[in-house]
């Protein structure tokens, strides 16, 4: 049974999956890193903003993976995945050096 080019399946679910753990992680990361740095949080562990920050990673992690089988094939999702923490690292990096 084939299906369409453009139809979405639940075919390939281990790489788009695995994806979604391995880069979703790092996405989250990327974002919570850049959120700290522009609200200026400090990395003290029982600061309110840290906490914040800390807990809102499990949610955003979710939601990528979650919106991860919406790819048409596993290399897709790798391939995007990999170059929105390319982006976003990029930009941490940026403001990093700005804000230092």
């Amino acid at each position: 049974m084939t299906t369409a080019p453009g139809r979405l399946t639940s075919r390939n679910w281990f790489p788009k999956a695995s994806a979604g753990l391995v880069l979703g992680l790092t996405l989250s990361l990327a974002l919570m890193g850049i959120l700290g740095l522009i609200s200026h949080v400090d990395g003290q562990p029982r600061a309110v903003g840290s906490q914040f920050l800390m807990w809102l990673i499990v949610p955003v992690w979710t939601g990528i993976l979650g919106t991860c089988f919406l790819f048409q094939s596993g290399w897709r999702a790798w391939g995007m995945l990999g170059l929105a923490n390319a982006v976003l690292w990029a930009i941490y990096m940026g403001v990093r050096s700005m804000v230092s």
